[in-house]
């Protein structure tokens, strides 16, 4: 297991972050886990919340006519 850190997030769009959080947590279920039994899954998991509200608070409103 490894951290994926923030920046390695950024590039990815929200859809591939939110594959990305259930993969792993279907991966933990599968494995009779929980992300308590991974510390550095729950930081991996962490980091994929923290990048999505960042690019839910930075998406640009639309034009408003």
């Amino acid at each position: 297991m490894f951290i994926i850190t923030k920046e390695e997030l950024e590039h990815m769009t929200e859809a591939q972050l939110h594959a990305l959080y259930h993969s792993i947590i279907a991966d933990l279920t599968r494995r009779n886990l929980s992300a308590a039994h991974c510390p550095l899954t729950t930081i991996t998991l962490a980091n994929i919340q923290t990048v999505l509200r960042r690019k839910r608070a930075f998406r640009p409103c639309p034009p408003r006519f």
